[in-house]
């Protein structure tokens, strides 16, 4: 299974990008899970688990600690709040 993730706003800095695929073997069913899966293959991750990091899946957005239906080539977005004009 491959996904493909975004990071927003000052994620993008400690992610050290803006977007990276993953492969997974199986696919996670939680938020948590998926984080491990980053954590495995990118420095940073620790701050995807920020209580107020939100993340949206194909451009909807999902509830913090709901479960993860996740299906190949699927775009998550991780996003911090952040201002702009």
């Amino acid at each position: 299974m491959q996904l493909e993730l975004e990071f927003f706003g000052p994620l993008q800095d400690q992610m050290g990008s803006r977007a990276v695929r993953i492969q997974a073997e199986h696919a996670p069913h939680t938020v948590d899970q998926l984080i491990d899966l980053i954590a495995a293959t990118h420095q940073g991750s620790d701050a995807l688990r920020a209580c107020h990091v939100r993340l949206a899946l194909n451009d909807r957005m999902i509830k913090p600690n709901a479960p993860l239906k996740l299906n190949n080539g699927d775009r998550i977005a991780f996003m911090s709040p952040f201002s702009g004009g």
